[in-house]
């Protein structure tokens, strides 16, 4: 993964949400000038500037990361899993958490069954 793949990810989220600069800068807590020069300087983002901006655009660092990866790594979904990441995205982040709590206690649930039919 180069800086470049960084640079290219951390725009296409913002495009994404359409966030300008400033915007994300904004959500962020960072000046506009930090994000500019970033990639004016095609610098890589210290770890806690890449986790102000993944915040500022509600991903998570390992979100952000997966797309990284070469085709060979990429995870393939089915239209299931991809439905519940698009429902997830439209959740504040509280709900969120209420989800995977909930999505949780399902798995537990559903593993005792297993081993109780076992």
């Amino acid at each position: 993964m180069t800086v470049q793949d960084i640079h290219v990810r951390i725009k296409s989220l913002a495009a994404d949400r359409n966030l300008s600069m400033y915007e994300l800068a904004k959500r962020a807590g960072m000046a506009e000038s930090t994000i500019y020069n970033l990639f004016e300087r095609g610098t890589m983002p210290k770890l806690e500037t890449l986790e102000k901006l993944c915040s500022a655009m509600d991903v998570s660092l390992s979100d952000f990361f997966v797309f990284l990866s070469g085709p060979e790594k990429r995870i393939h979904m089915t239209g299931d899993e991809i439905a519940l990441i698009e429902l997830n995205r439209e959740l504040t982040r509280r709900n969120r958490e209420h989800l995977i709590v909930y999505a949780q206690g399902m798995l537990a649930s559903q593993q005792t069954k297993k081993s109780e039919n076992h």
